[in-house]
């Protein structure tokens, strides 16, 4: 008995997604499987990008229900496929397909059956083994990086010319390029303007001409006020250290005199430290890095710094932080201790290098290790080991998309020796001073760590009314909460039970593999994968990272490096060892270059870009590539988007009347994973 199958095929609207290529499918199903069948309308341009075409297929049996479409694409010139959907209707009968993937160039693909299942609710031995192939290939796809290539680090994609970045994972494009692309135009920007700056470069002044081409940081008129420097430790690019402290640290000489004046009247620091108003910035990572150091070819030595430096934030009687005291090392008998007491020249500059040794602990820590690098072994577990229908890899995969050719790039681009890194950063050069500050870093952190909720109650400042003002927090910890609800409520929809759980073998598998050569077990929250609240744990933390964390982290580069003088990747003189010895004429020498500073804006620019076809969590219609078709799914992801508009609301309203406007984590401006 003939069967007509009625296929509606979306093809991604992406540049190049369309093919002209000889596209045939193979209907496979509990019965059986149909012939090929070429995919091609007469006087019609099949497969073009943003197109939805509908095709008949007549089989001359029943195949059952389907469980795979096989596409066949015969290859030529530009004839990869990027596939969106497909749908199949018989009579009553209906099918989803979501793959969201390319068809290469004289490839066969098996597209599974978009019904989320767990293996053992395949139905048949041939969907059982269609799900075992799928991963075979992947496997093949995203081998592992050897364990000795990552020592001290997370695992990570391996790649090389014969074993290229899979095309699903590569961009398809920022708004102005890749950000490679961003990089040069950023540049090319500059140096248009190159001309009109003096010879004799200064650059506390001269920086302003390189935004002739360019936006001007908003914080440039202020960025030497104390009250704009507290700022940036609540809602800056690296929101994440400051800390309630109930004494003084060890090392760090400082009396009631020094201060007089700073605190309230009648306030010693023993009072203030007693009433919860004194907070801590310590970057004591930093402690034994090797800075660049290299001698060119004429015998000249280069040297940056980056000290190990730490500062005490006071809250003053109008609940407004600011600087209390600045210490450019660890040691109190060699690193003074600097106020705003101090000499004019003495406490700018101590808070230019206090900037600069956040910014190096940023770069590689809070940025690199703590979202880029530890996300992705998240990604290498879940495309090596869950299939297409299997639900975490639905939950998961939107998240996921361009991590291994961000990180990838950082790692060429960026860090690797003769990088950009090496151009500017202090901590860069022939002693790879950034990457063992990353691994250092790496020793000290668990997923845990990127939990918001249990740092900001590990570092004292949950409580508003210790901390009033804090837009990070405030607008974090509602968005961690909405994640959980809706990754609990999606996990726990598949997995009724613990049982349920512990009897997945792609689960385990993903466990095993995860931490085998991804993260040590003791870099997470549990040694075996038993229990659906472990999970729910581990994901929204992962979900949170790669989205919220990450935005947060990121977004603000430019804002806060492009002006380079607020927080200079290096600095070019060792940090001043007595008080009262600088002058207006030391500032300069003391920052970067004027070809690092150029780097340091051009980087910021790029790193801080969106790309055309960026996923927010709140996306305007809805997420493009819809995975799930569950209504009980379908559902929690209503809900999340309510939860996520209500919170885009406070963030409106909040910055309303805001002097200082905070938007980067609006629900509707992080976007759901790495993509930078």
């Amino acid at each position: 008995m003939t069967v007509e199958y009625k296929l509606r095929i979306r093809t991604s609207t992406k540049l190049g997604a369309g093919t002209d290529a000889n596209i045939s499918v193979v209907l496979v199903g509990t019965r059986g499987e149909s012939g090929p069948h070429v995919l091609d309308k007469p006087f019609h341009n099949d497969f073009e990008a943003g197109a939805e075409d509908v095709y008949s297929v007549q089989a001359s049996d029943d195949v059952g229900a389907l469980l795979l479409l096989r596409f066949g694409n015969t290859g030529g010139i530009a004839a990869d496929w990027l596939l969106d959907h497909a749908w199949v209707t018989a009579g009553e009968r209906q099918w989803s397909f979501p793959f969201f993937r390319w068809v290469r160039a004289g490839a066969t693909v098996d597209v599974l059956e978009g019904t989320a299942k767990l293996a053992r609710h395949a139905g048949c031995e041939r969907e059982a083994t269609a799900r075992r192939e799928l991963l075979e290939a992947r496997r093949r796809m995203y081998p592992w990086r050897p364990a000795e290539a990552t020592e001290g680090l997370p695992g990570a994609l391996d790649l090389s010319e014969a074993q290229p970045l899979p095309k699903d994972e590569l961009y398809r494009g920022l708004t102005e390029g890749s950000y490679e692309v961003v990089i040069a135009r950023t540049l090319a920007a500059i140096k248009l303007h190159l001309p009109l700056l003096s010879k004799a470069w200064n650059g506390l002044v001269d920086i302003f001409d390189f935004f002739k081409g360019l936006e001007v940081p908003r914080l440039a008129p202020r960025w030497q006020d104390d009250l704009e420097f507290a700022r940036q430790a609540v809602q800056g690019i690296n929101p994440l250290h400051i800390t309630l402290i109930p004494q003084l640290p060890q090392g760090m000489p400082l009396t009631d005199e020094d201060v007089k004046g700073v605190l309230s009247p009648g306030t010693t620091l023993a009072r203030a430290l007693d009433s919860k108003r004194i907070f801590l910035l310590d970057f004591d990572i930093l402690e034994d890095i090797p800075m660049y150091r290299k001698v060119d070819e004429d015998g000249v030595e280069e040297r940056r710094w980056a000290p190990a430096a730490r500062c005490l934030l006071y809250l003053d009687d109008l609940r407004q932080l600011r600087p209390l005291a600045i210490q450019l090392g660890r040691d109190g008998g060699k690193d003074p201790v600097f106020t705003p007491n101090d000499d004019t020249y003495d406490w700018l500059a101590a808070k230019i290098y206090l900037r600069c040794s956040e910014g190096n602990t940023h770069q590689m820590v809070a940025h690199a290790l703590r979202t880029h690098f530890v996300a992705e072994p998240f990604v290498m577990a879940t495309m090596r080991n869950l299939p297409d229908p299997h639900p975490v890899y639905k939950l998961l995969r939107r998240h996921f998309r361009y991590t291994l050719a961000i990180n990838e790039g950082a790692r060429k681009g960026l860090l690797a020796a003769g990088g950009v890194f090496d151009d500017f950063i202090a901590t860069g050069g022939p002693d790879k001073g950034h990457l063992q500050l990353g691994k250092k870093g790496y020793q000290r952190w668990k997923l845990t760590d990127n939990r918001p909720r249990e740092d900001l109650e590990h570092r004292g400042v949950l409580d508003p009314a210790v901390l009033p003002y804090y837009p990070y927090r405030d607008d974090a910890l509602p968005l961690w909460d909405a994640l959980e609800e809706y990754v609990g409520g999606v996990l726990r929809y598949f997995y009724p039970t613990d049982a349920d759980l512990e009897g997945d073998t792609e689960m385990q598998h993903w466990w095993k593999d995860l931490t085998e050569h991804g993260l040590p077990v003791d870099k997470l929250p549990c040694r075996e994968l038993s229990r659906v609240d472990d999970l729910v744990d581990i994901l929204t933390t992962v979900v949170f990272t790669v989205s919220v964390q990450h935005a947060a982290v990121n977004y603000l580069q430019y804002e806060h490096y492009a002006f380079v003088p607020n927080a200079p990747l290096c600095m070019r003189r060792e940090p001043p060892r007595q008080k009262g010895t600088l002058c207006a004429e030391d500032l300069p020498e003391m920052i970067p270059s004027r070809s690092q500073t150029l780097w340091q804006v051009a980087i910021g620019r790029a790193l801080s870009s969106f790309g055309d076809d960026e996923e927010y969590l709140l996306n305007e219609g809805g997420w493009r590539e819809e995975y799930f078709q569950e209504p009980q799914v379908r559902a929690l992801r209503e809900r999340f988007e309510q939860r996520l508009r209500a919170q885009r609301d406070v963030v409106a309203a909040r910055n309303a009347g805001a002097q200082v406007p905070y938007t980067v984590l609006s629900p509707d401006r992080i976007p759901c994973g790495i993509t930078v």
